[in-house]
């Protein structure tokens, strides 16, 4: 009777606990999305409802699933920056391919700036998460995947050398060894590639000095080669909430615009987008062949 009942007491507070991660999960979507599954993780931890492990990691992968499954969190709140479907896009007729063109439509931001912009991050994790900024303002999205292969980088590099222009490249990724030397290696190596451009290579997060002024939860580096000249804690780029990471490069590449010309370009942008809406109509209704 007594073992009974403590096993019943223990599968209720269970049942409570994930009712109340999972309603913490939902608040934090609700608030800010999207978000990759490791941001929502870390919110978790800091509001103190699971532990900073890989149990705790598992209970809010597998949590969010079924909050998907049932429902209650739409699918698009999530980031997953892991998979991507290549596809050839095509149409049934002409109104179609210009009724695209008219939603897709966008005027070049950068044709008149005295700088080119790209933004390097470490994993596809984080760089599903930054999509809604370099979308916004049409920049280049460049995923290192840990140590890049000097193919990758070679090529980066002749685009650089194209646009013949100050080239800002704003970083993002972990603060652990690897971390910390993967951009170290892509600057040099662009900069070896194409000796004559003009880089400006930037991290943006995670820094040591964000970590202590946002008191951001460490663990200790892993004993690996890259580890000998390490000091401190490791921290994980999705330990900064996906709202600041965005802020923070959304200041980053609006240094280089013109907001005043941004928002001129966009009225026309939109005018213009109108007017292929427009000739998709007329397509429509036969008028034009």
């Amino acid at each position: 009777m007594v073992n009974g009942s403590r096993t019943l007491k223990r599968r209720r507070r269970c049942a409570d606990e994930i009712r109340e991660i999972r309603g913490a999960i939902k608040a934090v979507l609700e608030e800010d999305h999207p978000q990759s599954v490791r941001h929502v993780f870390y919110r978790l931890v800091g509001l103190g409802l699971i532990p900073k492990e890989q149990a705790g990691y598992r209970t809010v992968q597998s949590q969010l699933l079924k909050l998907r499954e049932d429902g209650v969190v739409p699918w698009g709140w999530v980031s997953d920056g892991t998979r991507w479907r290549k596809h050839r896009l095509t149409f049934n007729d002409q109104a179609e391919a210009v009724r695209h063109a008219a939603d897709t439509y966008r005027r070049d931001l950068w044709s008149r700036t005295p700088a080119y912009v790209e933004v390097w991050c470490e994993s596809d994790s984080i760089a599903g998460v930054l999509v809604p900024e370099v979308d916004r303002y049409d920049v280049p999205l460049m995923t290192s995947r840990g140590f890049s292969s000097r193919t990758y980088l070679y090529r980066a590099a002749q685009e650089i050398k194209i646009e013949d222009r100050p080239a800002y490249l704003y970083y993002v990724g972990d603060w652990d060894p690897s971390g910390k030397i993967i951009p170290e290696k892509i600057e040099e190596t662009l900069r070896r590639f194409a000796p004559n451009a003009e880089i400006h290579f930037e991290r943006l997060l995670v820094t040591p000095e964000q970590i202590s002024e946002w008191d951001l939860p460490t663990k200790p580096a892993k004993k690996t080669t890259h580890a000998k000249n390490f000091t401190g804690g490791t921290v994980e780029a999705e330990a900064v909430p996906a709202r600041r990471t965005r802020n923070i490069l959304r200041a980053a590449i609006e240094r280089h615009l013109d907001m005043r010309e941004v928002a001129v370009i966009r009225e026309a942008e939109a005018s213009e987008a109108h007017a292929l809406s427009f000739i998709a109509d007329t397509i429509e209704q036969g008028a034009i062949q």
